[in-house]
Formats: structure tokens, C-alpha cells, sequence
């Protein structure tokens, strides 16, 4: 008696078996972070033929083929890339991916890749996922650039740098000079406009000073509607003077004013004299009744410091945060990319490696071209929908004991065939 019906039941046990072992693994992983859940596809496994079809011919017509079906086959278990929601989990270094790509691990010599951001700093400060693992990325040179020409290598926090000063060159003076007031007159009593501010300068030791600049209202030179003499001094020492115009309309007038002004400070604490280049392009003299507000709206120039802690942004710059107030790029998260992300293999610890139809891993910065952007201090959640794992489980093992069924009949029926000697 033929056997068909079971051996094609019995296919449908161990398939069903593989999508138990699928559900199974969804679930337990429903908290795992950047998990990607799995589904199962069938396809038939091939059909008996008994009569093949035969085509239409005078005076009779065709006939369709008469076949049976010889069960199931397993045709692929693929993984759904969706994206997970993002949980905050407030530790730094946690990162989570909003859009396409992969972390890169460095694992001796053979990078591995993930979408589990959960990551670590260790004791020697290089950021590891909970096994050790260095996080892959572009280390930033010593003046923060990022050249991801480079190859690639594990990112390193320098808990510790220091950072050495750098003197005062350029600073940028913002604000207005009160248009309303008079050309200054000494007195006895004084008249006219007059205005003091001060400016902060550093040298090459970093050591820093408080520089008084003094603005008062002169008579205006040629092609200019008013002008202001500036004078930069330190106690009693005068550094450098100059001249800063205006024309009608209260805008900064650079060809009336002193060319390329700047003045000199000199240490007596040994560092190098300090040259300093204001820059007055942006101050307007309009009028504001008895109030001006010219000041030094930034400057070059900084002190020492160390680094103090560090955060990573949308698109992957570690940026360290110096306890002088300064910033500094300090490496640059890699992103991995595949043309094919459901043809990376699986290995242990949720890990993923590239296959022969992945694709080769293309490497770029979080935000750029297909990237996807980074968001510290979170984690990408499972993409399982436990809803729909408890429905397919229940498909499964409706179909598994349906399949069982079909083996328990055909066992009854064959029973019943070798009953008819007796």
C-alpha cells in the first residue's frame, strides 16, 4: 500500500517542528536589543505525477495532468529588518540606529556586525560592547579632523587628555555704539561719546587677562558719517589704538577705518608676545539714547585643560568635553551597509557576518548617504510583535498535530488492509 500520505505527513512534522523552533526563538528574544525576528517559508516539496497533461487534438480535447503532491519543504527563514521603537535607557553609551546599517566589532581581526548598540568604556577607555569588543570607527587627529579615508579602527575615550593652551589671535568684537552721542570733549566736565569694555585675552601658557577697550566719538574722516577711535590697554600699558568708521546708514565702514588693526600684549611670565586682531565688522553705531553694548563676542584663545566627559551625536562624532570649557572631536562612529542585510549569517550572541550574498559591507558615517542617524542614550528594541508570534505558534501546533493526525489514519487504514486475510 502506498505510503504517500504519511511521508508527505510526516514532511509537515518536521517543518512545523522548524516554525515551533522559529516562534520559539522570537520569543524568547522579545527583550533583546536590535533582535530581528525570523519567519518561515514553505513551498511544495514536488508532486507524483501519474498522467501528464496532454494538449487538445481532434476529435478530443486536452486534459489537465494528474498529479499528487508529496508533502512540504522548508524554502527559507528569513529575518524581518523593520525597525524597532527606541527605549531610553539614559547610559550614554548606549546607541541606537533610526533608519539602515550595522555597528561594526572588531572580533581578532574579523569584524562582525550588530544592531545591538549597548556598549561599554573600559578600563582603558575604548568603547566595547559587554564581551569586549571594540566599537569600530575613525580616530579624529590632534586637531579634532575625522579623515574616514582611513581604515577603520576600535574608538578610544582618552579619559585624561590634556589640552595645551592656545593664545588670543582673532577676536570678534558684536554690539552697538549710541549714534546719538557728540564727539567727545575732556572737559573739564567731559562731553561726548565715550565707552569702556573689556575683552579677555590668553597667552601661550594660558594665563589670561582682561584687556579694557575704549571707544570715544572723534570727528569723521573722509567718506565716513561718524567715527569712533578705539584704544586697547592694560593698566596703565596701551597695546594698540585704531579707528572705526560708519556710514550713513550706521553699518561698520572698512575703507575708512584702521586697515588690519591689532594690537600687542607682552608677557612677563616668559610666553610669547601676544599679537591680537579685533574684528569690528559687525559693530554699528545706531541710535540707542545714552546705552552702548559693544563687546568681545568671541575670541580665539583658550587655557589648558583635560578632558572631562564626552557625548556622541546623531551622526556619530564622539566629541570630548574639555574642563576649560572647550570641545574636541575625538573619533567618529562606523555604520556598515549591505545590499542584501537578510543575507548576513547569524553567529552567537546576536551577532551577524557577512555572507557570500550579503554583500560587502559598505562604510560610512551615521546620517550619510543610505545611513541611518544615531541616538545615544538609547537602544533599539526587538522588532518582535508577540501578538502575532502567539498566532503563529498556535498555527503551528494546529498544523503540527493536524500532520500527526494524517499519520495516525493512515496508520489505522493500513491496519485495516492487513486485516482483510483474517
Amino acid at each position: 500500500m502506498s505510503s504517500t500520505a504519511m511521508n508527505s505527513a510526516i514532511t509537515g512534522l518536521s517543518n512545523f517542528q522548524k516554525m515551533l523552533d522559529v516562534v520559539s526563538n522570537n520569543i524568547a528574544n522579545v527583550n533583546t536589543a536590535g533582535y530581528k525576528h525570523s519567519k518561515v517559508n514553505f513551498q511544495e516539496l514536488y508532486a507524483q505525477t501519474f498522467r501528464p497533461a496532454a494538449a487538445p487534438s481532434s476529435p478530443s480535447g486536452g486534459s489537465n495532468a494528474v498529479q499528487v503532491g508529496l508533502g512540504s519543504s522548508l524554502a527559507s527563514i528569513d529575518s524581518v529588518m523593520t525597525q524597532g521603537i527606541l527605549e531610553i535607557t539614559d547610559n550614554p553609551t548606549d546607541l541606537a540606529i533610526s533608519g539602515d546599517g550595522y555597528f561594526v566589532l572588531g572580533a581578532n581581526g574579523n569584524d562582525v556586525y550588530t544592531r545591538n548598540g549597548h556598549f561599554l568604556i573600559d578600563a582603558g577607555g575604548s568603547v566595547v560592547d559587554g564581551v569586549g569588543r571594540p566599537l569600530q570607527g575613525w580616530a579624529a587627529s590632534s586637531t579634532g579632523v575625522i579623515d574616514q579615508a582611513t581604515k577603520p579602527a576600535g574608538i578610544r575615550v582618552p579619559f585624561g587628555d590634556s589640552m595645551t593652551a592656545q593664545p588670543t589671535a582673532n577676536m570678534k568684537m558684536v554690539g552697538n555704539l549710541d549714534g546719538s552721542q557728540a564727539i567727545f570733549a575732556a572737559g573739564p566736565p567731559a562731553t561726548g561719546g565715550r565707552f569702556v569694555t573689556e575683552a579677555t585675552v590668553y597667552d601661550s601658557l594660558g594665563q589670561d587677562y582682561r584687556v579694557q577697550v575704549t571707544f570715544t566719538k572723534v570727528a569723521a574722516p573722509v567718506g565716513a558719517a561718524a567715527a569712533w577711535n578705539w584704544s586697547a590697554d592694560l593698566g596703565a600699558a596701551n597695546l594698540g589704538t585704531g579707528v572705526t568708521a560708519f556710514d550713513p546708514n550706521g553699518r561698520y565702514l572698512a575703507a575708512s577705518s584702521t586697515a588690519n588693526p591689532s594690537f600687542t600684549l607682552t608677557p612677563t611670565n616668559g610666553a610669547a608676545p601676544v599679537v591680537v586682531a579685533p574684528d569690528f565688522a559687525t559693530v554699528t553705531q545706531l541710535v540707542t539714547p545714552g546705552r552702548s553694548t559693544v563687546a568681545a563676542g568671541s575670541q580665539d584663545g583658550y587655557p589648558a585643560g583635560t578632558l572631562a566627559n564626552f557625548s556622541i551625536d546623531r551622526n556619530g562624532l564622539v566629541v570630548g568635553r574639555y574642563t576649560n570649557g572647550m570641545s574636541k572631536n575625538l573619533a567618529q562612529v562606523a555604520l556598515a551597509y549591505f545590499t542584501n542585510p537578510q543575507g548576513l549569517e547569524r553567529a552567537s550572541g546576536g551577532l551577524l557576518m557577512e555572507s557570500g550574498n550579503s554583500g560587502k559591507p559598505q562604510l560610512g558615517a551615521p546620517g550619510s548617504d543610505a545611513l541611518g542617524e544615531l541616538t545615544a542614550g538609547a537602544l533599539e528594541a526587538s522588532n518582535v510583535d508577540l501578538s502575532k508570534e502567539f498566532t503563529r505558534l498556535i498555527q503551528a501546533q494546529r498544523a503540527f498535530q493536524a500532520n500527526s493526525r494524517v499519520i495516525t489514519t493512515m496508520d489505522e487504514v493500513m491496519g485495516e488492509v492487513s486485516n482483510l486475510r483474517r
